[in-house]
């Protein structure tokens, strides 16, 4: 029987009383999940509200001198295990957070981008970017104050960074960016020469049936995971998952008319579901219950939607419950399927780009949120500027804001500094690819079978999952592996791929 991992008694008696603002969390989750899916459009006031009071009523229940004593009396407990120790380091963390942000701060933070994303919503719907731009406004001015509140060494964006990946800079991720943008760039114009190169597929000219591709997702769910107790799958403008608690996990899904990018973003919630329903039994309910690390969580979500969604024997595995979307799949076959669903080409949409050239996508967020930060650029400008990045960087411009600045859920929640995770992530998930195939085998031949998807599963829990928010994402590879973060393994793989593709 595996070892506990919570023992020591002050850290127990520590996690009696979180609980309670566990328990606030859990309900704030439910609320913004609720928001984003089923909650009536009118009801946006009293949640933005009820959201409000309760982000406050967490900080004060962090505040009281019972619960900080607590915290001290831990942190001088002597033999604490790896387990122990990062449940402090959480607590301090959170600490610093709500010692540093003033409760009205955070009140008006919490209504701003709760109404923020109503506003969001129907801007998106109506592609019409002035209705978002005031509430976009308010929120940078809020997040460069909160950076300043925060503190920070060098830069007031590695507080935003910091927020999302804990110790993460603006100049680690500039170098992150430098060492990949050229080779990307390289291996774009090598695609696009290439005379297999194709613009458009013609399973894209294809209509679908939406409640069909909405079955397809479930099936595909079904299919890959081993207990759909755990799940569930709604709708939202935006696809994401979101951790309610211990045996709830949340995935939403956009249904498109592609059935490819319905198909790909299903895959990726699903990696990110699946590293909270995996985490140690003894950590739900405490700071490290589930992944906090972004660039853990995204490498968790880019396998699953890359490695495994776009490997040829795991399409040639659900052929036949893809051909119920539309007969006119039958027509194809594998290898026709294969190209498609990795088919290259500078295309407007983050969510549904490929994996050669989604990481030019965040860059392009990275740089403009670093000038927003800096103030080298307003608001008002965000339309313009993005065309014109886009222009430059992949050759292609949207001719409307629903396609361009407004694609992203991401403002309009006041996650600034969250978007270099999913590259980051992305070059971390091609290094857990490298292991899995050095001590399983390669993965195309695992996915064959749903025994093999296990074994994944099986080694993902293992050297990743179960540890929850335990290590940050290099402690938690070189404990994995052995081995340091690098792009090398991202670059070699795309490279190896995409050139025997095209």
């Amino acid at each position: 029987m595996e070892e506990k991992k919570l023992n020591n008694s002050v850290i127990k008696e520590l996690m009696e009383k979180y609980k309670t603002i566990w328990a606030l969390s859990h309900f704030g989750s439910l609320a913004h999940w609720d928001l984003n899916t089923y909650m009536p459009e009118e009801g946006i006031e009293s949640r933005a509200e009820a959201l409000a009071k309760l982000a406050v009523l967490s900080q004060k229940m962090f505040l009281e001198k019972d619960f900080l004593s607590l915290i001290k009396k831990a942190e001088n407990e002597k033999e604490l295990n790896d387990y122990e120790k990062a449940v402090i380091r959480l607590l301090n963390r959170s600490l610093k957070y709500y010692q540093k942000l003033p409760p009205e701060f955070i009140e008006e933070f919490t209504k701003v981008t709760s109404e923020a994303h109503v506003a969001w919503k129907n801007a998106k719907e109506q592609d019409n970017f002035s209705l978002f731009a005031p509430f976009l406004e308010k929120i940078v001015e809020l997040v460069r104050k909160k950076a300043e509140l925060l503190g920070y060494e060098k830069h007031p964006y590695d507080a935003l960074l910091d927020e999302y990946e804990e110790g993460l800079t603006t100049e680690e991720s500039e170098n992150f960016f430098s060492q990949i943008k050229e080779p990307l760039k390289n291996l774009i114009s090598y695609i696009k020469k290439s005379p297999k190169y194709k613009e458009e597929h013609e399973l894209e000219k294809h209509e679908y049936d939406r409640e069909k591709i909405k079955a397809f997702a479930n099936f595909i769910l079904t299919y890959i995971h081993y207990n759909m107790k755990h799940l569930r799958i709604d709708l939202s403008p935006h696809p994401f998952s979101t951790y309610i608690g211990k045996g709830d996990h949340r995935i939403t899904m956009r249904p498109k008319d592609n059935f490819a990018k319905t198909y790909s973003s299903t895959m990726h919630e699903y990696g990110h579901a699946l590293y909270d329903i995996q985490t140690h039994e003894d950590l739900h309910y405490s700071p490290i219950g589930g992944g906090t690390s972004l660039i853990i969580h995204e490498s968790q979500s880019r396998f699953w939607e890359n490695f495994i969604g776009k490997s040829k024997t795991f399409l040639a595995s659900i052929y036949g419950e893809m051909k119920k979307i539309n007969p006119e799949i039958e027509k194809y076959s594998i290898d026709d399927i294969y190209h498609y669903i990795n088919l290259v080409k500078p295309s407007l949409i983050r969510t549904e780009a490929d994996e050669v050239t989604y990481h030019i996508h965040i860059i392009i967020r990275f740089e403009l949120e670093k000038a927003l930060i800096e103030g080298k650029i307003k608001v008002s400008e965000l339309p313009r500027i993005w065309k014109d990045k886009y222009q430059e960087y992949l050759g292609i411009s949207p001719k409307t804001d629903k396609e361009g600045v407004l694609q992203d859920i991401h403002w309009s929640q006041g996650s600034i500094g969250y978007f270099p995770t999913y590259s980051m992530g992305t070059a971390l998930s091609a290094l857990w690819k490298k292991h899995i195939e050095k001590e399983l085998g390669k993965i195309d031949d695992l996915v064959k079978t749903k025994e093999g998807i296990r074994k994944i599963q099986d080694w993902l829990k293992e050297k990743i999952h179960k540890h929850g928010a335990t290590y940050l994402y290099n402690e938690l590879l070189q404990k994995s592996t052995g081995e340091s973060f690098s792009a090398k393994a991202l670059l070699d793989y795309l490279e190896e791929k995409y050139k025997a593709i095209y």
